[in-house]
């Protein structure tokens, strides 16, 4: 049995590109004497279209265009996922059914429409989706018989998988899965190892399709693939990839190549970047350089991800940026090939001063001067990407921004932040998993303790906590949800501290509601998966 499995990375309310995407992987399915061709989950719209769905016209557009992959799809089974129209709901609200098209030797045999609706994390589907109640089982003439197709979608055979456990007993011979699985660390070999035992349990082989690409901050990572009971071959991650695989053939394991979780996560940041920009329809992007880590990270990967002429840094001294900062921005241009500007902010910094100083007697103590001169740094790049038609990307880190350790319309300015959900720690790892490549980044960079820069001598432990210390702390309660007197006691951590450090992330999601977006890569990203007030006063 030939299957292609065609891994498109969809560009959402594009459909009639999606369309002409479809068809050409049709057309390619065909030429390799595919018998079945698989795309992912509403790839007809993409996946991510949030309340577009809930207009009618978006809709139908979808379902029109479904006709001409229909007369395209001659001596093939093809599956293709889309939204389309579904009967009033009871409470009244718009919906639609998220479906799998099942089409024949170009007919239309039907549709199967996702029964689970996720509605946790980042998922909100019971907004945009009516259940559906069919069973899913399709029987399609291969060429030499008859088999029984299961199709599901995605939370469809996660968990218990009842929809597939009832399609297995209605006789299903091959279960497909339409997915569009988020990208999270470690999720592409969590995700292998689900549907690996999944095969195993029903004894059929499985063939899933998982979207792959960018879309504001969701991220899609692919490594789609076939299991059978005794093997399995995968897909690439993190690109698209249109390839035919018989399953007969399929002799051994596939473990995704053994990527560790670094390298898969510079991969899904380098996806995060090219998608956000080029489907946005930016091709130069701008950013400051400043000699640190961060900025350092960000600069590579938008090098990596678009090329090393599309990328301009603006480095911007003041009074307080050392000799190092400046030669170690230079030193990491030249490595990477990319553009600088020289911008000084000292004389202007001044003229704040002598302008404000008489407003405050106080005008030098305190942040007032520090978040000065990283609006001044935030304006400058503005004023560039407006004159030049470019992106800025913020280089904030999770560690920082859950904080607050960073200035609102200063150095969170721009359009993406790359590792906005990426902590200190892994800033660091990520460097040195890119050196190992080729080193770029100079080692001054990754050794020297950071500093913002903003005053005399200043170093970031000089406000917070050894990163080490932070990173731990707002792992257990942001993404763990655990109780401040735990986190204490499993960290050997004073309980003084570790409320200081809550307070700072609950008096700062009025920053984090404004910053820019970015990709969504850990178990817990604030905004998409974690959703709170802005006012709060906790007394408990």
């Amino acid at each position: 049995m030939r299957i292609c499995l065609a891994q498109i990375n969809s560009h959402v309310g594009d459909i009639i590109g999606n369309q002409k995407r479809i068809i050409s992987a049709i057309k390619q399915a065909q030429n390799e004497q595919a018998e079945i061709i698989v795309f992912p989950e509403l790839t007809l719209s993409g996946y991510g279209c949030g309340d577009w769905l809930l207009h009618d016209y978006f809709i139908s557009a979808c379902e029109q265009a479904l006709e001409a992959i229909i007369k395209a799809a001659s001596h093939l089974i093809v599956v293709v996922g889309l939204p389309r129209s579904a009967p009033p709901s009871t409470d009244g609200q718009p919906r639609c059914y998220n479906s799998a098209a099942i089409i024949e030797n170009a007919k239309l045999l039907g549709f199967y429409d996702k029964q689970k609706r996720p509605n946790y994390l980042l998922f909100n589907e019971p907004r945009h989706f009516i259940a559906g109640q069919q069973l899913g089982n399709f029987k399609v003439n291969l060429k030499h018989r008859e088999i029984n197709l299961g199709i599901s979608i995605c939370e469809d055979i996660w968990h218990q998988a009842e929809p597939v456990a009832a399609q297995v007993a209605a006789g299903a011979e091959l279960l497909i899965n339409l997915g569009a699985s988020p990208y999270a660390i470690g999720k592409p070999n969590t995700r292998q190892q689900s549907f690996t035992a999944t095969a195993k349990r029903f004894n059929r082989p499985l063939v899933y399709l998982n979207a792959v690409g960018g879309q504001d901050d969701l991220l899609f990572d692919g490594h789609s693939g076939v299991i059978t009971a005794q093997a399995s071959q995968s897909l690439a991650g993190f690109r698209e990839e249109i390839k035919t695989i018989d399953i007969k053939q399929i002799k051994t394991a596939d473990r995704l190549n053994q990527d560790d979780d670094n390298k898969q996560l510079y991969q899904a940041l380098t996806l995060a970047v090219r998608d956000y920009v080029y489907k946005n329809g930016f091709k130069h992007v701008a950013l400051g350089l400043s000699g640190g880590i961060d900025s350092a990270l960000v600069a590579t990967l938008a090098a990596d991800a678009l090329g090393a002429n599309n990328v301009t840094a603006i480095m911007m001294p003041s009074q307080y940026s050392s000799q190092h900062s400046i030669s170690d921005s230079e030193q990491l241009a030249r490595n990477l090939g990319i553009k600088t500007h020289t911008l000084s902010i000292e004389k202007t910094h001044q003229l704040f001063a002598q302008q404000l100083t008489p407003l405050f007697a106080d005008y030098h103590q305190g942040l007032t001067d520090e978040n000065i001169q990283a609006r001044i740094r935030g304006l400058m790049l503005m004023a560039y990407a407006n004159n030049q038609n470019c992106l800025v990307l913020a280089t904030s880190n999770k560690s920082e921004s859950m904080v607050g350790y960073s200035t609102l319309y200063g150095d969170m300015v721009g359009g993406f932040a790359p590792i906005i959900d990426v902590y200190k720690a892994q800033v660091y790892a990520l460097c040195n998993q890119r050196n190992q490549l080729n080193p770029v980044i100079p080692q001054n960079i990754i050794d020297k303790p950071p500093s913002a820069e903003l005053k005399p001598d200043q170093k970031d432990s000089d406000s917070l906590p050894d990163y080490d210390v932070l990173d731990a702390i707002l792992t257990a309660f942001i993404e763990q949800r655990k109780d401040p007197l735990v986190i204490a006691k499993q960290l050997n951590t004073p309980i003084s501290e570790i409320k200081a450090i809550i307070q700072k992330v609950n008096r700062s999601e009025y920053k984090r509601r404004q910053g820019a977006i970015g990709p969504s890569v850990s178990a817990m990203k604030s905004g998409t998966d974690r959703r709170l007030p802005i006012t709060f006063r906790p007394n408990f």
